[in-house]
């Protein structure tokens, strides 16, 4: 499957820094667009110390409670889930309303693998959602294409068989992406300050060193960690 080492190298990404924001204090961790993130069941030492908050698309939502119950999965008391369509709900207005989501809790967000399926209005909405309803000194984990990089190179093979590969299970990229030389002047007009932006060298150097799959390499994709100011 294409962007396979993406995957992988976003997940190890978020969760060492989820795992230094939990020695700074972090008690709750928000995962926005979860999917099939099995992290309240992978890392149960991790999962002891927080309140893990699943957002997600409401019908990708129910098929992942359906295979829970279907495979005898009970999942941890502190692991709730929220439903949110970004394309159609405000995500300040759910977790404001919604009685699991602690807005005075120190939080850890991570927003893995969604904004390039978004449009670049409703990724600034929800960044500055995020803003708004987290507590000074949360942390924001995600990953970008790279929008100039992307729009240069979106003819070379790699991108074009991602892209028909996406279309094909129903899941065309709508590349809300940005500008990695900029990204710190949008994100500070959003109410963030940011702490790390990782390029694809960076990526692959701290994350697939060793890799021989390079069609597996995604060369516009980074990662970035942001904190609420």
């Amino acid at each position: 499957m294409p962007g396979t080492n993406s995957v992988v190298s976003r997940a190890r990404y978020t969760e060492d820094n989820l795992e230094e924001a939990i020695r700074q204090g972090v008690k709750q961790y928000v995962i926005l667009g979860a999917g099939m993130d099995t992290f309240a069941f992978r890392l149960p030492d991790l999962m002891e110390r927080l309140k893990v908050c699943e957002i997600d698309y409401p019908h990708t939502q129910e098929f992942k409670l359906r295979r829970f119950a279907e495979l005898g999965w009970k999942h941890p008391e502190n692991l709730h889930f929220i439903p949110v369509d970004f394309t159609r709900e405000n995500l300040e207005t759910k977790l404001t309303h919604s009685p699991s989501y602690d807005p005075e809790a120190k939080s850890f967000f991570s927003w893995p693998g969604v904004t390039n399926y978004l449009t670049q209005e409703e990724v600034l909405t929800t960044l500055r959602s995020i803003s708004n309803i987290a507590s000074s000194g949360s942390t924001l984990v995600f990953d970008y294409i790279d929008i100039n990089e992307f729009i240069l190179n979106k003819q070379f093979q790699q991108i074009q068989e991602s892209t028909e590969y996406l279309e094909k299970i129903g899941e065309p990229r709508n590349t809300g992406g940005f500008n990695p030389s900029i990204l710190g002047k949008d994100l500070a007009n959003l109410g963030f300050h940011l702490k790390e932006n990782l390029s694809p060298s960076d990526i692959e150097r701290h994350y697939l060193k060793g890799s021989t799959d390079k069609h597996n390499t995604l060369g516009y994709m980074n990662f970035a960690c942001a904190v609420v100011k």
